[in-house]
C-alpha cells in the first residue's frame, strides 16, 4: 500500500468518525471521550465562551480537519508527481500558470513583510486550494495516470474551493454544505484511477 492510499484511508475514516459523532449528538448518545483533550488556555478560557460558540467550533474543527487533510495531501500528490521534473520544477516555464505563480509569490512577499515566521520554504504551500486545481489541469499528462477525468476533479476542487470560505473565516458550515463537504471528499476519492 503507498502512502496515498494510507492518507486517503485515513482521511475516509476521518469523515465516517465526524459523521459517527454528529449522529451521536443529535441522539445524545455518548460517545465517549474524542482524541481532543482540554488543556491550558482551553480550560481556563473556554467555558467563557457560549455553549452555541463551543459546539460549532467543535463540529467546525472536525470539517476543518478533514479540509486542511485533504488540501495538503493534495499539495504532497502534486510535488510528488511534479518532482520528475526537478527539485526546481516550481520555477520551470510552463509548469505552474504564471497567474498561480504570482499569487503564490504575492502572499510570501505579504507573510514576509509581516514579520511572521514564513509557513513555509516551498512555494506550493503558498497557494489555494483553486489555484492547486489548476496546476493540476495544465500538467494533466502528468496526472492523467492519478485521475478518471479532468473535468470532473475540476468540479470537485471547484466546490471544495467554495466550502474553503467559511471554515477559513471561522463561520459554521450549513448541514447541506457540511453533507456537500463530505460528499466532495469522497468524490475525490473516486476519482483517483
Amino acid at each position: 500500500m503507498d502512502k496515498h492510499s494510507v492518507r486517503y484511508f485515513m482521511l475516509n475514516n476521518l469523515s465516517i468518525e465526524t459523521g459517527v459523532r454528529q449522529v451521536a449528538k443529535e441522539l445524545e448518545i455518548d460517545l465517549g471521550p474524542s482524541h481532543q483533550d482540554q488543556k491550558g488556555i482551553e480550560t481556563k478560557f473556554y467555558p467563557q465562551f457560549s455553549f452555541r460558540v463551543r459546539s460549532e467550533a467543535e463540529r467546525m474543527a472536525k470539517n476543518y480537519t478533514i479540509f486542511y487533510s485533504l488540501e495538503n495531501s493534495i499539495r504532497e500528490l502534486i510535488s510528488d508527481v511534479m518532482k520528475k521534473y526537478g527539485s526546481d520544477w516550481w520555477g520551470k516555464d510552463g509548469l505552474v500558470p504564471k497567474p498561480v505563480r504570482d499569487n503564490a509569490n504575492k502572499n510570501r512577499k505579504k507573510e514576509l513583510a509581516s514579520g511572521v515566521t514564513p509557513r513555509s520554504s516551498e512555494m506550493l504551500d503558498y497557494t489555494n486550494f483553486g489555484e492547486l486545481g489548476e496546476i493540476i489541469k495544465a500538467n494533466w499528462d502528468d496526472f492523467a495516470d492519478i485521475f478518471t477525468d479532468i473535468r470532473a476533479v475540476e468540479r470537485i476542487l471547484n466546490n471544495l474551493n467554495t466550502l474553503r470560505a467559511a471554515i477559513a473565516h471561522c463561520t459554521p458550515l450549513a448541514e447541506d454544505e457540511e453533507l456537500r463537504l463530505h460528499l466532495s471528499l469522497r468524490d475525490w476519492f473516486r476519482q483517483q484511477a
